[in-house]
This record gives structure tokens, sequence and C-alpha cells, in this order.
């Protein structure tokens, strides 16, 4: 057997955690302290007693080399190889490599190594194939931990964490559909694709552009308010955002693509097909009102991809959207739209348990002058601003398929009629105590 294919072997023996050389089997010195955070915010302390291509061992457990930060991961382990070893340092490439944001740093031990030893192209390619393979996985358990899945007898099954290549495929596949419908109804326009959207639009190009970054800096607020992994994009393939300068073609592309007509006032909606996820609307000259509506409907999409397709109450999953969209920019006007439409209703008298318990079939949804979409704005308001982790978790148990009124009574011990009377109490006054939120 030749050298490089003893190296390669040896090196290969490793990542399988195959007994070997003694570099291959844990420490070269005395242990080392580790105190970091992992990617998900848990702390590790104490000392590492072993360790390996994948990760180290010590009394605080077991830590996975991709649960860390590259330069975290770097920094430990730059103290446990021996730098002036190859194969060691074809260890620490593939471990890096594995890491949330390690990239740059695991290709850099590679070409360490490959200095070391010139006869490894095999091995090298083995350990990169590797770590990015591990990274893949790891980024994928921790996309998977942080959605909500669906419960054994559910309806509602748990969307599939799809690879990069199925997420190509869907991207190809939904933008042929929304050229193939703008083309149909003869809309000239221009595209931008940002992180998480493409967004069409018959409008200039710097007005795209910065349609595009709005659009992210939502998904980015909503996926925060969820505890999303960063920048992970939970959409099949990526939403599809439509915008037309003319309510006529708004209208057009509904009609063509959607086979539906909006009401008169209506500028936006955001269509669920199956995992599919597409807002159209129109462009408002009211900006601060078209970016408003465009925010709430493009957050009824991302709610549609976590975790399952299962839906919040109405009041809640109208309410949430109207809470984003007031959040997302400095101007919006939606709070100081409903938050006085929604006090005037409580203090009038008006019950609003209909409100909470309508599934939109009763005639009861949204009320005269659309007031349910303020109450569920003030309720979900006060739930967050109060209790933002536990309405995250009752958001999380409704999405597995829990009924929602069970959901509320776990998390907030209380009924939906116990509820409305707290809601009605707390937005009676204004200066009404927060003892009284639920």
């Amino acid at each position: 057997m030749s050298r490089a294919s003893t190296f390669c072997l040896a090196v290969l023996l490793a990542f399988l955690g195959v007994s070997g050389p003694s570099w291959a089997q844990g420490l070269q010195q005395a242990p080392v302290p580790i105190r970091v955070k992992q990617v998900d915010g848990k702390a590790v302390n104490g000392t590492i007693s072993a360790w390996d291509a994948s990760g180290c061992t010590g009394e605080f457990g077991r830590v996975e080399w991709a649960n860390l930060k590259g330069a975290d991961a770097n920094r430990i382990l730059r103290k446990l190889v021996n730098e002036k070893d190859a194969a060691q340092m074809l260890l620490l490439g593939r471990a890096l490599l594995s890491t949330e944001d390690g990239q740059k740093l695991g290709e850099t031990a590679l070409r360490e190594a490959a200095r070391l030893d010139g006869q490894q192209k095999e091995a090298l390619d083995a350990a990169r194939a590797e770590g990015l393979e591990a990274g893949r996985k790891a980024a994928e358990r921790r996309v998977r931990d942080a959605l909500p899945q669906g419960r054994d007898g559910s309806t509602f099954e748990s969307w599939p964490i799809a690879t990069a290549e199925e997420r190509t495929k869907a991207l190809i596949d939904m933008k042929h559909d929304a050229e193939q419908a703008l083309t149909g109804v003869r809309m000239r326009w221009t595209w931008v694709e940002t992180d998480f959207w493409v967004v069409y639009a018959d409008l200039n190009n710097r007005e795209v552009r910065e349609l595009g970054r709005r659009m992210d800096n939502m998904y980015r607020k909503v996926a925060e308010m969820m505890a999303l992994p960063k920048d992970v994009n939970i959409f099949h393939g990526k939403g599809v955002c439509i915008v037309s300068g003319e309510e006529r073609m708004f209208r057009a592309i509904e009609q063509a693509l959607f086979g539906t007509m909006p009401l008169p006032g209506c500028i936006g909606i955001c269509h669920m097909m199956g995992p599919k996820v597409m807002v159209n609307a129109y462009r408002d000259p009211d900006d601060d009102h078209f970016m408003a509506t465009l925010v709430h409907e493009a957050t009824h999409g991302v709610m549609h991809r976590y975790g399952t397709a299962a839906q919040l109450p109405l009041w809640a999953e109208e309410g949430y959207a109207e809470f984003v969209a007031a959040r997302s920019f400095d101007s919006s006007p939606v709070d100081a739209g409903r938050r006085p439409q929604g006090e005037q209703f409580i203090r009038s008298g008006n019950a609003t348990l209909p409100l909470f318990q309508s599934d939109g079939r009763d005639g009861n949804w949204p009320g005269d002058n659309a007031v349910g979409y303020a109450i569920g704005y003030l309720t979900v308001k006060l739930m967050i601003d109060q209790k933002g982790d536990t309405f995250g978790e009752w958001v999380k148990d409704i999405k597995t398929g829990m009924p929602w009124e069970q959901a509320l009574l776990k998390h907030f011990h209380m009924t939906p009629q116990q509820m409305a009377q707290a809601v009605e109490r707390y937005y009676a006054d204004r200066t009404a105590s927060t003892e009284a939120a639920p």
C-alpha cells in the first residue's frame, strides 16, 4: 500500500471512530478547559477529556463541533491538535467545515494540512465532504428542533426539511409558474431575489430592491420571535411576492394565477397552495398602508410554513399578522388605527367572546368595520408584551395540532371566556394594571 493510501485510510478510519494512531483517539496533552456557548445559546463549561473529528466529551457531556460557531471551534481545537501533524490538521479542517460559519477557517486548515503533506488529495476531498455533510445534518437538526412537529393522530403533518437541491428545484418551479402567469397578463416586470423572497413588480429597480430588503427584514423579525435559527429559510424554495403598480393589474393577476377576485378595497392577499407561498399586492399610493398590508400578508405565509400547516384561531392569525406589521417599521399605521378602534369597541360594552370563538363561518367574523382585526391585534399585543415566551409556546402547541382552547388553558391557565373577560377589563381603562392581563 502506498504512503498516500495508508494516510487516507487512517483518516477515514478516524472519521468512523475506529481505533488507529494515537492522534485518532483523542487528546495528545493535558485536559483542556472549555467555556463556550453553542449556536442554540446553551452554555458549555468544564474540561475536555476526549475529542475526535465530530466533537468532544467531558463532565459537561458531549458537544458536537457542528453546534459551535466556527471561531469558537477553531479556538478550542487549535489547543488540541498538533499543528505540525498533517493528519490532525486534516481532522481540524473537517471539524471546522461542519460548523455554522467555519467554512473559511476549515479551508485554511485543509491548506495547512496540504502544505505538510502534498500527497493527500483524496484525504482532503474526503475531509471536506465529511465536514460539509456533518454541517448540513447539524443545521437540519437545529431547524427541526426549533419547529413544532405534528402530533401523533393530528391531521397536520410536519413540513419536510428540504435539502439545498430540493429548495433549488422548488424555487425554479415557483418562478416558472409566476413568470408564466405574468406573461399571460402582459405585465412588464422587474424582479429581485433576496435571501427569502423572489419579488416581481412593474416598478423601477430601486423600488423593487427596497421591497425585497423590507420583506427580508419582516421574515427575520418573525423568525426571531419564533426562535428559529438565524437566517434559516423555512419556505418551499422561497416565498414569491408580486406587486402591481396598477389596481387593475393586481386584479388581473389574482384572476389569472389564483382564480379569485379581490373584494373592493383589498390591496393584498397571501395564497398558501400546499407547501407554496405567494403574495399578490397592489402598490397603493399610501406607502405606509401598502407596506403594512404587504407585511401582514407575508406574515401569513411565514406562519403557514412554521412547522405545519395548522392555523391559529382567526383572531390570533390576523392579530399576529397585524402585530408584526405594527412593529416592522417606525411609520406603520397599524397601532394608531387598530388600538383606538378596539378600545372603543370594548368601552362601548361590546362582547369580544363571539370574535374569539368565530371560525369565520358563523357570521361573527370579522364584525362591523372588521373590528375583529383590532381585537385580535390588541389581544396578541397584550399576550406578547407580557408573556412573549409563553405566547411562542402556545403557538407551537397549536401548530402541532392541539386545539387552541386546550393550549390556552395549558399555557395561560384560562378558558376563552376568561380570556375575553381579562382583555375587556384591561382595555376598558387605558390605565389598567398589567396584573389584569392574561
